[in-house]
């Protein structure tokens, strides 16, 4: 196999070219060779391009996946009229040896070609189950502070990877909501599930900063503070996450010296080395300007696309709302709606 146009190796279902040089290969099934070449690419650097593809079969779902891999130029053995179409769309350059009405396949049946690749993209991971998240499940949750009745018969449920936005007046139940799922408060009655099981994970939380202490941690260190147990390559989960978060730079500064936007970022950072398959954020964005909002929003959703932990994030923030393409449920009298 000498380039993207010739006949694929026996046992491999495909191949990713570098130019003219084959960089890539998997002779797995379904879509799986495409999340592969995802990860490939995202470890290994960039390429000199231009980056080309050899697939066996590439139906609707395919043909979202590959294009999010950046390729210019595709080579598929069997495809589908609307994997062309999307093709077509997104200017990618297409040589085929067969061509069929549709794949028979179920996903074929879950995917939309007016999805965007964000949508479709999220939807075939959590079908491939390739989140990093857990399912969460609040059933019949109610709690009183006294005599005031809080929160009255909250349900919820969340697949794995999911993503939601929770609003409310103040004092409408929002952060009590939170810390029953942390565990800080018990509820009176109801319960909640993590993966089909009463069994508190680790749950990563960030909540908004009301002073400025002055102990003497760096950025560095605070992130360091999140790694789980048993981590082999510390230096290495500290700095990835760091870079992740865009505050790299920040490491060796003190980070009750940080600004308000640096300090949510570097937090983000520490929830994301602790690799909690559950993240809860109270108003992460509160207090801090524009600017900071929407780089803080970008992180959030890049995370949803790609590590896709299950994530709750209570918000009074219309900027933030409006930059997340996350549901959004109220708290209203006590339930849900």
């Amino acid at each position: 196999m000498s380039g993207y146009l010739d006949a694929l190796d026996k046992g491999v279902s495909l191949a990713l070219f570098d130019g003219g040089r084959v960089i890539f290969t998997s002779g797995g099934k379904w879509l799986h060779p495409l999340f592969e070449a995802e990860e490939f690419l995202r470890s290994s650097g960039s390429f000199a391009g231009p980056l080309c593809l050899h697939d066996s079969i590439s139906g609707l779902a395919a043909a979202f996946l590959t294009i999010r891999l950046g390729v210019s130029k595709v080579n598929i053995d069997m495809v589908s009229d609307l994997a062309l179409e999307l093709y077509a769309k997104h200017g990618i350059e297409v040589h085929y040896t067969k061509r069929v009405e549709r794949i028979k396949c179920i996903t074929e049946t879950l995917i939309r070609p007016d999805m965007s690749l964000e949508e479709a993209y999220r939807l075939l991971r959590k079908k491939a189950d390739l989140t990093s998240g857990l399912s969460l499940r609040l059933e019949h949750l109610s709690f009183s502070y006294g005599d005031r009745r809080l929160l009255e018969d909250v349900d919820l449920y969340l697949e794995k990877g999911d993503a939601v936005i929770l609003e409310g007046d103040n004092g409408s139940g929002k952060s009590t909501l939170l810390r029953l799922i942390l565990g800080l408060e018990r509820p009176d009655g109801g319960r909640i599930l993590f993966d089909g099981e009463t069994r508190r994970p680790p749950i990563g939380y960030i909540r908004q900063f009301s002073d400025r202490q002055n102990f003497p941690f760096t950025s560095w260190e605070v992130v360091a503070l999140g790694l789980p147990d048993g981590v082999k390559d510390r230096r290495a989960e500290i700095e990835l996450a760091l870079r992740r978060c865009g505050v790299y730079h920040l490491k060796d500064r003190c980070f009750f010296s940080l600004s308000g936007g640096e300090m949510a970022k570097v937090n983000l950072a520490r929830v994301l080395a602790s690799k909690a398959r559950l993240l809860l954020f109270d108003e992460p964005v509160a207090s801090l300007d524009r600017d900071s909002r929407i780089a803080f929003a970008d992180i959030m959703t890049s995370l949803s696309v790609t590590e896709m932990p299950t994530m709750i994030i209570v918000n009074h923030d219309r900027l933030l709302r409006e930059a997340l393409p996350w549901p959004v449920r109220r708290l209203e009298g006590g339930r849900l709606v």
